[in-house]
């Protein structure tokens, strides 16, 4: 990464998918030759976690090019990986591993049955980056096994917002080597938990891997379920 800075103008849902369209071959190339700083680290969190939770179908949301749903499936899992990016779907089905659909959020979160299930457990790897995320938690909820979980791994509020404000906002993210600077909204630790809230979810635990050289977060990682009185229903 390049640079990171406060955007004042909030990117349309046509342009983060355009972003990450051009991106494809860069992106990919990136995680596969372990360019991203700090990758190893937040990977094996998010994916050690997953293994620690009840077996299950398992729903990959923004899978990008395929690395976690790969890792899963060689693992025994039953995976699906979707992505709005057809760029991306197409370089995940390049080594396969996995069952990979080309979905917008958008069009999941206005037809759920779209992401089939149901699942044991569904994650958001770095993957929920519009300001607007409530539609398509409820959606993905909407497909969990009574016991299910929601796993959210993101930048975690305190480190991201080291030397600056920490509010919630747009941000622009460059890589060297991209085409396209990469757009997310950033959230405080208090509107993660609002959002969480507002989809109608259950806040069941928080992870904080740490860095073992600088003791700091690297990530945060939200673990959610549907409450009891929704799984009744």
């Amino acid at each position: 990464m390049t640079g990171s800075a406060p955007q004042a103008d909030a990117p349309t849902g046509d342009a983060i998918l355009s972003s990450w369209s051009a991106n494809a071959d860069a992106w990919t190339n990136a995680v596969r030759n372990g360019d991203i700083p700090g990758r190893e680290l937040t990977s094996d969190a998010i994916f050690n976690l997953v293994r620690q939770l009840p077996s299950g179908p398992i729903l990959d949301v923004g899978c990008g090019e395929g690395w976690l749903s790969r890792r899963l499936s060689d693992h025994g899992h039953k995976v699906t990986g979707i992505d709005g990016s057809p760029e991306l779907i197409a370089r995940a089905r390049e080594l396969g591993g996995a069952d990979f659909h080309h979905l917008t959020y958008a069009d999941a979160a206005q037809t759920p049955r779209k992401l089939k299930g149901p699942y044991g457990t569904v994650v958001f790897n770095y993957s929920l980056l519009d300001e607007k995320v409530i539609h398509i938690l409820m959606a993905v909820a909407a497909t969990l096994f009574p016991y299910g979980r929601i796993l959210i791994q993101t930048l975690h509020p305190f480190s991201a917002a080291a030397g600056g404000e920490y509010r919630d906002g747009w941000r622009t993210d460059t890589f060297s080597g991209f085409p396209e600077p990469i757009h997310y909204y950033f959230r405080t630790f208090t509107r993660w938990i609002l959002e969480m809230r507002r989809a109608g979810l259950f806040l069941v635990e928080t992870y904080e891997p740490l860095d073992p050289d600088t003791g700091r977060p690297v990530s945060l990682i939200l673990s959610a379920t549907i409450p009891e009185r929704r799984k009744s229903l």
